[in-house]
């Protein structure tokens, strides 16, 4: 039976959340400050640990992973890893009139089928590297129209669709895509180069912080309705009899929310992406398919953290501007 794994998995894919309205109670203020004190000392801990792991090591920041001389090629990498982790979603999605997640499905209208129909488009123009930086701002666009059609509780829930859309904006497909064979005219966003990584990581970040609070800490039923239904509560096998499923919700909810915070700090970045990637995966065999698809673009995004680090991209990115932005597509 899995143990802390629950963390990560998206109650509003398999229960109806229309029945399971949010409760900003007496009850759920506390757990939300309890939820901000722990991010908080974890957030304090993580930036002692890191400055005292680069003072040992006597850099500012560490390298990006890989050889130097080969950073275009590897970035270049990254860019297609990203885009084809967010294309196939975006596919299934579009075919589905759902926006970006199965909890935000559309009726059958013209605009239903205009959603969807644009979601596919952004994705092949994803996967295959045309105009790509116009299908992310397209794609940017589409939050604030799910904003008006579903409300923005459950947008900023997909923060980490609109830190990919950033994030490809500005730095494109790379060269392994078609508009980097044919060279096509493309924007100039020098300036904005350095905050690629950086928008992308807070914005994952505070999506996953957002999901902890509306999927469980403020809505305790909806996370008791999903434990139901699918047994994760692990602490009754371990002789905590008395650990209910609301207080594994609530106990859940809190590391969920931690992790988000300590992703979007930038501190200690590739030692947390490695401590969450059990969490994003064993969920997988209990709830196949859905959960695959809907965690996609957060494992395209875990790859470029990996690889890329936290405030290390940042200044990477500053000092390689130049060189970067006249190879980018």
């Amino acid at each position: 039976m899995p143990t802390h794994w629950i963390i990560v998995a998206h109650a509003k894919w398999f229960i109806d959340p229309s029945q399971f309205p949010l409760q900003i109670d007496t009850a759920a203020i506390a757990r939300t400050v309890l939820a901000g004190g722990v991010a908080l000392a974890a957030i304090a801990a993580s930036f002692l640990v890191d400055r005292l792991l680069r003072a040992r090591a006597g850099r500012a920041h560490a390298p990006l992973v890989g050889a130097r001389r080969d950073q275009r090629n590897l970035i270049s990498w990254l860019l297609l890893i990203l885009a084809l982790h967010v294309s196939v979603p975006l596919v299934v999605a579009g075919v589905q009139r759902q926006l970006f997640v199965p909890n935000l499905s559309m009726p059958w209208t013209f605009i239903g089928g205009a959603i969807g129909l644009t979601q596919i488009v952004i994705a092949l123009s994803f996967a295959y590297g045309v105009m790509t930086r116009a299908a992310a701002l397209v794609l940017a666009g589409l939050f604030p129209v799910g904003a008006v059609i579903f409300g923005p509780v459950d947008m900023l829930e997909q923060l980490h669709i609109l830190g990919i859309a950033f994030f490809t904006a500005i730095l494109g497909r790379g060269a392994f895509s078609f508009d980097g064979i044919l060279a096509l005219p493309r924007p100039r966003f020098r300036t904005w180069v350095p905050s690629a990584v950086s928008v992308l990581r807070v914005l994952a970040g505070a999506g996953m912080v957002w999901a902890g609070f509306t999927e469980k800490l403020w809505n305790v039923p909806l996370a008791v309705a999903f434990l139901e239904r699918y047994p994760f509560n692990f602490m009754p096998a371990l002789g905590f009899t008395s650990f209910s499923n609301a207080d594994f919700a609530v106990a859940a909810g809190i590391a969920e929310v931690t992790i988000g915070a300590l992703i979007a700090s930038g501190f200690l970045t590739r030692l947390v992406i490695l401590a969450a990637w059990v969490p994003f995966n064993f969920t997988l065999p209990y709830l196949g398919w859905v959960e695959l698809v809907g965690h996609l673009p957060i494992y395209g995004i875990m790859a470029v953290l990996l690889l890329w680090g936290g405030h290390e991209a940042t200044r990477f990115l500053q000092d390689s501007n130049a060189n970067l932005t006249a190879s980018l597509s």
